[in-house]
């Protein structure tokens, strides 16, 4: 797990979280852009879930192995989920599922950080 990757994911799923809320408040879909920022997530995720992979094959192991790969697992499968969700609901409801998918992994993010402090 990579601390500096980790921050980053987080700190792009609260600003794409507050712009699905502002979204939202304004009764407007999520757009092309919002959407090409979860693109972004997913692939940041992906990566990281694939250092992360590497790391424990390579023998690193956090206390919770457990907790720490369910932990990844769902962030990496909760972005296109709520990606798909949301782009059937057609209401303003369909972007606030967006936006709290976003704070999710957040704070899953902060999460899989304090699984991995043991590891370091």
């Amino acid at each position: 797990m990579i601390g500096p990757l980790a921050a980053g994911v987080a700190a792009l799923a609260v600003l794409l979280g507050v712009a699905g809320l502002a979204l939202a408040a304004l009764d407007r879909r999520p757009g092309k852009p919002l959407l090409q920022g979860i693109l972004l997530l997913q692939l940041l995720l992906l990566a990281q879930a694939a250092i992360a992979i590497t790391r424990l094959l390579q023998g690193d192991r956090p206390d919770d192995v457990g907790a720490f790969v369910g932990y990844l697992i769902v962030s990496a499968l909760l972005v296109p989920g709520g990606a798909i969700w949301s782009l059937e609901e057609k209401s303003r409801y369909g972007t606030l599922i967006l936006a709290a998918v976003c704070l999710v992994v957040a704070v899953l993010q902060q999460r899989l950080v304090g699984l991995w402090a043991s590891v370091e």
